[in-house]
């Protein structure tokens, strides 16, 4: 039987091999032609989904629009809610005619109710008479939305603005006080996209395109989105983005395929990417048409966009006839861009033949497969294990837990089979370790995260100088202490000032003014218990918050405060006593109901008054 299965194999063996050399000339044409299709195919959907990947970009601008959309609709029908009252308090005329919105609100503004704004501002062009009630209830819904929304979508966008049809704008750009340097007779609404939202200008009430331009200042190529929002017929505002092309061209860069080439363009013509180099000179053009370029290339791929689009083609190879170049286009929707890939023929032909070689070396090996096969089959030692060995593959590819798999495996066969059985076998016990030993790895790097975090916080409360808390970590206490659900029993604040601190570092230097406030605040950090609490609130100027039973005593600690820095004894050749000393204004409040400024401004006026009897004192109220 064994000599009987030897014969058979040598003849299967001689007739296959006969079978492969005579094949391998309509094999190899047959494999080349089906490699050169499958690399044209492969272009082809790498291209398309190139092309979705850029419109990502532009639907997440049109969603975060259509969320801002819904937003501004719900508060502004809320009749229940009096927006225009905050009018008078966010926005002032100023002197130029024109109304803009508090400056504290680009710098950093803290709502009474805790939410924060920053990096924000509105304008309001020079008009002849004050703002309706309407357009105030707009302009404080407007821009409560863009402070709110803005640095939550800060990427990939440049920033979060609406412009309001009566002449008005707000914008929150990191930066940018852009409301605060417009002219005062600019008017937004001149603009060829803020009119394209009029209802005459766009009666589908869609979103609106910019063209691409070169912004000179920014140094940047941008493309501007607005989406109109209309109730009950009137047009009340518009929200946009700012899209910076950088992003496009670097993901552009990076998804390429290796040799190729990309091409963005406008469907007028314009060149938006490509080639790689472009001159300066080009940038201060604005937009460059590719007629304008010396490389007559660029136009000829323009044309056959045109010719592909107007076929209407979703994702089409083409060739160049000059060149030979393989082209495929894809539409990137919203600016409804040209996106061309192309690929040279000589790496397509490369990658053919490849294919071929690859054919004709499979065909070899499915020739020694099947002498293995028959060999196998003819020895009765293969039909059997590979059935279980793939039923167990089945399984592992399923999730199911390795005793399951492995349960059927040829482990106990004496031959390749089983010891592949064994080798699949160790494999899915070591993926089922590695995924235990990943999980512990997340938990791990999670827990990380969150040390760091607090860490993180912990460093932006604290004034590297001083190591006391700083002035964030001041506003922050005194704003919870404040809002705590049971009224306090009573609340001072001392405010403490280094005397002629100018003087000191005019005549000692700055390295030494700092060595002197590191002193003084020694001093204050040994006062610090669980109802005193101390910081730096700028410069030379510290504080000092007393709760609970450390109130009716705190003039008392504060004057202990100014004869401890005097026993210090750091010498001050400016001052009059010698060495450094300081002043103190202390504020007192058993009123459940007083804010935080009131408490300020009255420590303040303590403390100018202690400077102007004679420092190195403590005045209260």
């Amino acid at each position: 039987m064994r000599l009987l299965a030897h014969q058979v194999l040598r003849r299967v063996a001689l007739w296959s091999t006969l079978a492969v050399v005579g094949a391998t000339g309509l094999g190899y044409a047959y494999a080349w032609q089906y490699s050169h299709d499958r690399a044209l195919e492969q272009l082809r959907r790498h291209a398309e989904l190139q092309g979705l990947q850029e419109e990502q970009a532009f639907r997440d601008a049109i969603a975060h629009l259509e969320v801002f959309r819904a937003e501004f609709l719900r508060r502004y029908q809320d009749r229940a809610v009096d927006y225009g009252a905050r009018f008078d308090a966010m926005y002032q005329v100023g002197e130029d005619g024109a109304v803009r919105l508090d400056r504290s609100y680009f710098r950093g503004h803290r709502h009474d109710d805790g939410r924060y704004a920053i990096h924000t501002t509105g304008f309001l062009g020079r008009r002849a008479a004050p703002p309706d009630e309407d357009l105030r209830r707009r302009a404080v819904i407007t821009t409560d939305l863009v402070a709110e929304l803005g640095p939550a979508w800060r990427e990939p966008f440049a920033n979060l603005h609406a412009s309001l049809p009566d002449n008005g704008l707000v914008i929150h750009w990191p930066g940018v006080p852009w409301g605060l340097q417009a002219a005062p007779d600019l008017d937004v609404t001149e603009g060829e996209v803020i009119a394209g939202t009029r209802p005459d200008k766009n009666p589908s009430r869609e979103a609106v395109w910019s063209g691409l331009y070169f912004d000179k200042t920014a140094r940047q190529w941008t493309v501007t989105v607005q989406l109109p929002v209309d109730h009950d017929g009137r047009h009340l505002v518009n929200p946009s983005h700012d899209i910076l092309l950088d992003d496009i061209l670097a993901r552009l860069g990076r998804s390429r395929l290796v040799g190729a080439q990309t091409l963005l363009l406008g469907p007028g013509g314009h060149l938006i990417a490509g080639p790689d180099t472009l001159s300066e000179g080009d940038e201060e053009r604005g937009i460059l048409h590719v007629n304008d370029l010396d490389d007559p290339f660029p136009a000829r791929v323009h044309r056959l966009a045109n010719e592909h689009f107007q076929q209407g083609h979703s994702a089409h190879v083409m060739q160049d006839e000059e060149s030979g170049a393989y082209v495929v286009f894809t539409r990137v929707r919203g600016p409804d861009w040209r996106l061309a890939t192309i690929y040279p023929s000589e790496q397509v032909a490369g990658a053919a033949h490849r294919g071929a070689a690859m054919m004709l070396a499979l065909g070899l090996a499915l020739q020694l497969i099947l002498l293995v096969v028959v060999g196998t089959v003819l020895g009765r030692r293969v039909s059997e294990p590979v059935r279980r060995l793939r039923d167990a593959a089945d399984r592992f590819a399923r999730g199911e837990p390795i005793e399951a798999t492995v349960t059927n495996l040829p482990l106990d066969e004496e031959n390749e089979i089983g010891s592949l059985s064994r080798s699949f076998h160790e494999l899915a016990r070591q993926v089922e370790q590695r995924q235990v030993e990943l999980e512990g790895t997340v938990e791990d790097r999670t827990r990380e995260l969150a040390t760091a975090n607090r860490r993180l916080e912990q460093l932006t409360r604290t004034d590297s100088l001083t190591a006391l808390p700083n002035r964030r970590a001041f506003d922050d206490d005194l704003a919870q202490l404040l809002a705590h659900p049971e009224p306090l029993s009573g609340l001072a604040l001392g405010m403490l000032d280094v005397d002629y601190f100018k003087p000191y570092n005019d005549t000692l230097g700055h390295e030494a003014g700092d060595q002197a406030l590191r002193k003084v605040a020694d001093v204050l950090a040994g006062q610090v218990r669980r109802d005193v609490r101390c910081y730096r609130y700028g410069g030379e100027e510290f504080a000092l918050v007393f709760t609970a039973i450390a109130v009716p005593h705190a003039e008392r600690i504060l004057r202990r405060i100014l004869e401890d820095i005097v026993g210090a004894a750091i010498e001050h050749p400016a001052s009059p006593l010698g060495v450094v000393t300081v002043s103190a204004g202390l504020a007192k409040s058993y009123d459940p109901d007083v804010d935080a400024a009131s408490l300020v401004r009255a420590a303040d006026r303590q403390l100018y008054a202690a400077k102007a009897s004679g420092r190195n004192r403590v005045a209260s109220d």
